[in-house]
């Protein structure tokens, strides 16, 4: 059946992955369930005390974005690398859904939002009786860290330049320009593209906590001018793909879609978290308007979807 882009959505049916965590290395079943509409996206900490375990993702709840979007509630509960989901979300229109988890960090799976976008497309959507709210740019907003820069800039839509430059030569600097942010895009391009790391950095950030469930199933691994991965890349131009699929998890963050124009130069993580946070802590730098009132979804809001 047809749903229009102007009203909430949720999944139609709930949905199990398991798999074990990129920085952690912990395993963990998530289940994926259903949500009511006004209630956006949150996780549920299964292991962590009733009460406490509840961390709605929202930009102000995000903590920590050193090689991965971490989340924390008032009581501390944390869940870290939640941005492949979150863009598989975004992209396919859940505004809504709640997040079950055994552990600490979201499986990494296969690297990618690949798996997540193929299970919230079998489950479907349900439309809700809510309607969509979108965050629409007024003022350019910048964040800049040395040669590293993020900003969000008004447009008609959700576009997005991104241009990475890494000093091993089978990444070099990568650029795509003007990505049309939407769920054609995502699905067609960015969806398979996996997370990306230095083979000389490897056994630094597992001493540091970080990547002790990476492996080249679950990561691209670069030294010098080789791609390790037997397999190659699933695009020639795979990294700043990766970072586009980021930039999806990470905008998202702001509870709406963001009609809005992204530039960024070596952003990451960190970056794109302050650029979401400057736009929102100034109300003259938005409007928050009926998904109708704005020109993000175009003329013709139906699509086709399962529910």
């Amino acid at each position: 059946m047809k749903t229009s882009q102007y009203y909430q959505h949720t999944i139609n049916t709930p949905f199990t992955c398991f798999g074990r965590g990129l920085h952690t290395g912990v395993p963990v079943v998530m289940k994926v369930l259903p949500a009511d509409e006004n209630t956006g996206r949150t996780f549920v900490r299964r292991d962590c005390l009733s009460g406490q375990n509840h961390v709605r993702a929202i930009w102000f709840n995000v903590r920590h974005t050193q090689l991965n979007t971490k989340l924390s509630n008032r009581f501390g509960v944390t869940v870290s690398t939640v941005e492949h989901l979150m863009a598989a979300f975004a992209a396919h229109g859940v505004d809504n859904v709640k997040v079950v988890l055994d552990g600490p960090e979201v499986p990494i799976l296969e690297g990618s939002s690949r798996t997540f976008s193929d299970l919230i497309m079998a489950s479907g959507l349900k439309q809700q009786r809510a309607r969509r709210k979108v965050i629409v740019v007024k003022r350019p907003v910048k964040i800049a860290q040395d040669d590293r820069v993020g900003m969000l800039l008004p447009s008609s839509g959700m576009m997005a330049d991104l241009e990475i430059d890494f000093s091993a030569p089978a990444v070099g600097r990568q650029k795509l320009q003007r990505i049309n942010m939407n769920e054609e895009t995502f699905v067609r391009s960015i969806r398979d593209a996996r997370t990306f790391g230095m083979a000389e950095d490897v056994e630094h950030l597992i001493q540091n906590g970080f990547a002790r469930g990476a492996s080249m199933k679950n990561a691209v691994v670069v030294k010098g001018d080789r791609i390790l991965n037997p397999e190659g890349l699933h695009y020639p131009d795979e990294c700043v793909r990766h970072k586009v699929l980021d930039l999806y998890g990470d905008l998202a963050m702001a509870g709406a879609p963001i009609q809005g124009h992204f530039r960024g130069f070596k952003s990451g993580h960190q970056i794109n978290a302050g650029v979401v946070t400057k736009l929102l802590t100034d109300s003259q730098n938005f409007d928050f308007v009926d998904a109708e009132q704005a020109d993000i979804y175009g003329k013709d809001s139906a699509q086709q979807r399962t529910a």
